[in-house]
């Protein structure tokens, strides 16, 4: 009697066990279902094509725009064919973009009708690129005109549907994490479950059955692959998903070894386990399902009835991670390559400089280039970030557009891009690349309704000349950058071994000035402004000194960029207004009104850093606005037009003086004159040098001198050092002069006491 009250107590309480398993693993079963539905949409919709045809679209659009100018006049025939070749190869991949079907992104839906009205642009020049004639320019021109507000369309077009994959990419990557743990879970439960089986099937034949009976159903409605094998390797259970994917028969009665296309490994395992009386670890296997697809599944097999004679019973589950399998293949897609553009990432181009390298031969050359684009900074903080990644679509667009096709470009960070040139055949092919580079971003660009300049400097390396390793290469193309933006934009520099030695230089060069601004161990001096009339001092300009405990005085010209580039510079121009504006109140205080100016470039205009700067100086000093003067260069108004005037015009209204210095050196217009009324004109000393003698200078310095008067602004010649020019200056009506002549920059107590002795 208690045997047989145990027995009914042992079963009820399996089955109740055996009920919640079930129920909690059925459970992770659906979610893992919906989780891995909701995983192969998101990574369906992250790999559409529609982000690569519009890519290439635009990559295509720039070789029709190079075609047109950049052919041979001695050759125009060849020159024609090309340009109605590339012609024809933009009207394509444009028309891929109307081809509707479910890899169709949803951007590229809602922006069907701008697509059409891109291809009906480029389909209305067909006219004049069949009649192209490269001596006709006005033909050119509106060709060029056309494609420009094409280009315009399809960068805007081309940006949106990167976001869109970015932000899909994104998400699959956390959903896939998310499901990895649930399939795990799902695992667990489910030999959980089928361990709880086999215990009901050694209390009974009679309760077996019924248990059998009722996990048949349970267990054949599973999504994972399930196959029970007796002791002799027969098969006694196969659910649904076994069935589809080893192509098996229902199961049932013991018949030995599969047939029917059954995979050989699945048998092999079952004996093999029965042979062990150890369970099999996981192990990933591929199999052809009932409808001919591949699959990837990850297997175990154990033993879960054993008995003194052997094992009984033995279960292998399969769990189908095909889906898996391919969003890991996609997130290292995603590890390789740069969200934003597509294009490879710094890893990738290792990985691409290692094969170059190894496959290079004896006479070939290896090239890595490192490019830049100047005032991408500039970019993202005036008209914001999203104008900076069309910037970076479209140029990584152009580049594309003049590399062969073994070249491979990568997106190295912010800015910054590299391209890797195998098999050259010299150093003047490098060369000539890395000038097709710079010509290829030379063109303006238009983003979010503005024209704006972004010239690229471009470093070279050459393997085996500097070097064999893929990362000596990239760091000493990119020391080569370095000193290709120290000298200008739209610069090409070959590294060499001075190159390394400058940047060392230059690099303990930021981390003495960061210690100087530390310890504010710069100073200011003044330089004085004299009327040419009578010689008496009518201001005087703020110039920062720093004097290195071993370098000695370092100018300005050195130290200065180095602040722009490390991001000093902020910190810097505090520190030259809150010491202008504080001697300005001194010299106020001792009855000496003198006007101090103090010099503000294009990174502070940008930054929109202007206006606060000031007011923070202003109010600590308490300053008199009116005997302070702003100087800026014309770059200014190149780079940032609209928020240098609106900042000159609120500059005047607190009753500050304006500037321009350096006038005619610069990308002159007199647009900016036009709009903004400047209290002076700094003439460069390059027009001072020659004003002496007859000449061009002598003659610009007259024009400008006429000009400035008729605006009603003040002419201040720069670096006056000798009488000829003194008196030149004189005899063409300029008003002020500065100049180691009559006063060299000094500290503000010699300049005080200069002051009153005058």
């Amino acid at each position: 009697m208690r045997a047989a009250a145990q027995d009914k107590e042992f079963a009820r309480t399996g089955l109740v066990a055996l009920a919640v398993a079930t129920v909690l693993f059925s459970l992770s079963v659906g979610v893992a279902l919906y989780r891995a539905k909701e995983q192969l949409q998101l990574e369906t919709m992250s790999q559409r094509v529609s982000v690569w045809f519009s890519s290439q679209a635009l990559v295509e659009l720039h070789r029709l725009q190079s075609a047109l100018h950049l052919g041979d006049p001695e050759r125009p025939r060849d020159w024609r064919e090309r340009v109605q070749e590339r012609h024809e190869i933009l009207l394509s991949r444009l028309k891929l973009l109307t081809e509707t079907n479910e890899e169709t992104s949803d951007a590229l839906h809602r922006q069907a009708d701008r697509v059409h009205e891109m291809i009906r642009a480029v389909e209305a020049l067909d006219p004049d690129i069949a009649a192209f004639d490269p001596a006709d320019r006005a033909l050119a021109a509106r060709i060029a005109a056309a494609l420009g507000r094409v280009d315009d369309d399809l960068v805007r077009l081309n940006l949106l549907l990167h976001h869109e994959r970015a932000d899909l990419l994104t998400r699959a990557r956390e959903n896939g994490q998310q499901l990895t743990v649930i399939l795990g879970l799902c695992l667990l439960g489910l030999m959980v479950s089928v361990g709880l089986l086999i215990a009901l099937l050694r209390r009974g034949e009679q309760r077996a059955v019924q248990a059998e009976e009722t996990l048949r159903g349970l267990v054949d409605a599973l999504p994972v692959a399930v196959v029970a094998f007796d002791g002799a390797g027969g098969l006694l259970l196969a659910n649904g998903a076994a069935r589809d994917l080893y192509k098996l028969d229902g199961g049932g009665a013991p018949r030995g070894p599969f047939d029917g296309g059954a995979p050989s490994w699945l048998h092999a395992d079952a004996v093999a386990t029965q042979a062990s009386g150890r369970p099999l670890p996981p192990e990933e296997r591929e199999v052809v399902d009932a409808d001919g697809r591949r699959r990837s599944l990850v297997v175990a097999a154990a033993p879960v009835l054993t008995t003194r004679v052997g094992v009984e019973r033995v279960v292998s589950v399969g769990l189908d991670v095909t889906d898996r399998r391919e969003a890991d293949a996609r997130i290292r897609h995603m590890a390789l390559h740069d969200a934003l553009t597509g294009l490879p990432n710094r890893r990738f181009l290792i990985e691409r400089l290692k094969e170059a390298l190894e496959a290079r031969d004896a006479r070939s050359l290896v090239a890595v280039h490192c490019l830049n684009l100047a005032r991408f900074r500039t970019v993202n903080d005036s008209l914001g970030h999203g104008a900076g990644d069309a910037l970076l679509l479209e140029a990584a667009a152009r580049i594309g557009g003049v590399l062969r096709p073994g070249d491979t470009l990568a997106r190295l960070g912010g800015d910054e891009f590299a391209v890797v040139q195998p098999g050259l055949v010299g150093k003047a092919e490098a060369e000539a690349a890395a000038a097709r580079l710079v010509q290829a971003l030379a063109a303006p660009f238009r983003l979010a309704g503005c024209t704006v300049h972004s010239a690229a400097s471009v470093g070279t390396a050459l393997a085996p000349l500097h070097g064999l390793g893929p990362e000596t290469l990239l760091q000493r193309a990119g020391i080569a950058l370095d000193r290709a933006k120290e000298k200008g934009g739209g610069g090409v520099e070959m590294f060499s071994a001075e190159q390394e030695a400058w940047l060392v230089d230059r690099q303990r060069l930021e981390e003495d000035l960061r210690a100087a601004l530390a310890t504010r161990a710069f100073a200011l001096h003044y330089q004085p402004k004299f009327r040419l009339r009578d010689g008496v001092v009518t201001g005087c300009e703020a110039l920062i000194r720093w004097r290195h405990p071993e370098r000695g005085w370092v100018p300005p010209s050195d130290f200065v960029p180095v602040a722009e580039e490390a991001g000093l510079i902020h910190d810097l121009t505090r520190f030259v207004l809150h010491e202008a504006t504080g001697q300005s109140t001194r010299w106020s205080a001792a009855g000496l009104a003198l006007p101090v100016a103090v010099n503000l470039s294009a990174t502070h205009f940008a930054t929109g850093q202007v206006l606060p700067l000031i007011r923070e100086a202003i109010g600590a000093t308490r300053a008199d606005p009116s005997l302070l003067e702003a100087e800026v260069t014309e770059g200014v108004f190149l780079e940032e037009a609209e928020n240098a005037i609106a900042c000159f015009e609120e500059l005047r209204r607190m009753g500050m003086r304006l500037a321009l210095d350096d006038f005619g050196i610069g990308y002159s217009s007199l647009g900016y004159l036009r709009d903004l009324r400047f209290d002076a004109i700094k003439l460069d000393r390059g027009f001072v040098a020659g004003v002496a003698e007859p000449g061009p200078s002598r003659e610009i310095v007259d024009a400008v001198v006429r000009l400035a008067h008729g605006l009603s602004a003040r002419v201040v010649a720069e670096g006056v050092e000798t009488e000829a020019q003194l008196v030149a200056l004189r005899d063409l009506g300029c008003d002020d002069v500065q100049g180691f002549l009559l006063g060299r920059p000094l500290p503000p107590a010699e300049l005080t006491e200069m002051l009153r002795a005058a």
